[in-house]
């Protein structure tokens, strides 16, 4: 037991310590084009069953045409569950912090200190395979959210990526004064991006995400939404559609809704004008629910072709290029 003891102190040893080497190394450098990472300190624990690495003052920048978008964490802990590195999890506590600037030059800011923000990645041979985001009570100035979750795998079955997208008890910002309510007790989003080969130099760290969104976009790639589903005051949506983005790189196709509860919408939804945007397509959405016969769900299409959205054969706003 003694020898047994020496070996598994060894070996841990070795290779928690060859883990934070290769962390250390990369401090202040790129861990994939385009994206950088910093942190002021990190210790090493975890013995004898896995490998913790904590990371103080962590920042993560990812480069974008107008500037770094970038997160920075107080505390950041990384947990290799095996000496394999194919199975890792992923902890921040303490203030996170988003920073991005607009197409302006304008730099924006928000922060909040979560309940519990934890990720996990799973890998094979070498290939990520699937990723998994969850967050608790996360509270700001602006917003509230009481459980959001953000899931990607890898279709074992299919050239494609499955993409799940959840939230609870969602308080809208201040500004978006819709009647509606501040709050949206569900949001689903559950979805199919294909072909997923394009994706696949991303997920290695190989390559940056506008040059696997432009490879995908060539090759006619979809966002194949099998459901939708959001419940927000008197007022449940449930929707399935397809989306691509056209040669200006802004999204064109269409999402078919169907609304139970259209008479609250219409009576509830304040009218604005179609170019303030988001506004603009509740207004035309709450002008649809006007026709809708009593206790009868509504049926809108959502339509986004050559920089426009409509809503049926109604324009509501422009839609500009993702990047």
């Amino acid at each position: 037991r003694g020898a047994l003891r020496v070996g598994v102190s060894i070996y841990w040893d070795v290779t928690a310590n060859a883990f934070a080497k290769r962390l250390a190394a990369l401090n202040g450098h790129a861990i994939a084009p385009g994206v950088t990472i910093h942190f002021t300190s990190q210790s090493v624990g975890g013995f004898p069953f896995r490998v913790d690495d904590v990371l103080q003052n962590l920042r993560l920048a990812i480069a974008t045409p107008d500037g770094p978008v970038s997160w920075t964490t107080q505390h950041f802990a990384l947990h290799m569950l095996d000496y394999s590195g194919e199975h890792l999890i992923f902890e921040a506590a303490g203030k996170q912090t988003f920073a991005w600037r607009d197409r302006a030059g304008v730099t924006h800011s928000f922060a909040f200190t979560p309940a519990l923000l934890r990720a996990s990645s799973l890998g094979h041979s070498g290939r990520l395979s699937r990723v998994d985001i969850e967050l608790y009570g996360a509270k700001t100035p602006d917003f509230d959210v009481a459980h959001t979750e953000l899931h990607v795998r890898r279709d074992p079955d299919k050239d494609a990526l499955d993409v799940v997208v959840m939230a609870d008890d969602l308080r809208l910002v201040s500004g978006l004064d819709t009647g509606l309510g501040d709050k949206i007790s569900k949001l689903r989003i559950k979805g199919m991006l294909a072909p997923a080969a394009e994706w696949n130099a991303l997920l290695a760290g190989r390559n940056n995400w506008r040059s696997a969104l432009e490879a995908w976009r060539a090759r006619s790639g979809t966002f194949d939404i099998s459901g939708i589903r959001i419940d927000w005051g008197k007022t449940d949506v449930d929707g399935t559609g397809m989306l691509m983005l056209d040669g200006a790189r802004r999204p064109t196709g269409l999402i078919k809704l169907r609304i139970t509860g259209a008479q609250a919408l219409a009576s509830t939804a304040k009218p604005q004008t179609a170019d303030d945007g988001n506004k603009g397509l509740l207004a035309a959405l709450a002008a649809e629910a006007s026709t809708a016969k009593a206790n009868s769900p509504l049926a809108v299409t959502l339509a986004f072709k050559d920089g426009l959205a409509y809503v049926g054969n109604r324009p509501v706003g422009f839609v500009g290029p993702i990047y």
